[in-house]
């Protein structure tokens, strides 16, 4: 592969994440940003969307958005909100969900993450 055509490709590659990244932290606490809003406001296609994201971060554009909710959540446990106020703050529909994506991911429920970092000394 050409060097100087391998930078371009890297670049543009980077710049495709960039606007990604930015798009979902405009639009994360809308609970309608999904895959076709994501890809109108990049001005690409969803396969292709999901195609550059797979390969470029090995997350779907839906595993990269649920990931980036629930770390955005620790911020609103941590500050006393209710998990229904969080889970809606972060962009989940249903509380439900939320609770169930983020103990698949932090191994607890939000309600323990909340009190049990609500408990430790400042």
């Amino acid at each position: 592969m050409n060097p100087k055509f391998h930078h371009v490709t890297v670049r543009s590659s980077n710049l495709i994440v960039q606007r990604f990244e930015q798009a979902v932290d405009k639009n994360y606490q809308d609970c309608d940003f999904d895959l076709t809003r994501m890809a109108v406001k990049m001005g690409i296609s969803e396969r292709q969307l999901q195609r550059k994201l797979r390969t470029l971060t090995g997350n779907s554009p839906s595993e990269y958005v649920r990931s980036y909710r629930l770390s955005k959540s620790l911020e609103f446990l941590l500050a006393g909100n209710s998990v229904r106020d969080t889970a809606r703050a972060v962009g989940f529909s249903s509380q439900a969900y939320f609770a169930s994506c983020f103990k698949a991911e932090y191994g607890r429920t939000p309600t323990e993450y909340r009190d049990r970092r609500s408990h430790l000394p400042s």
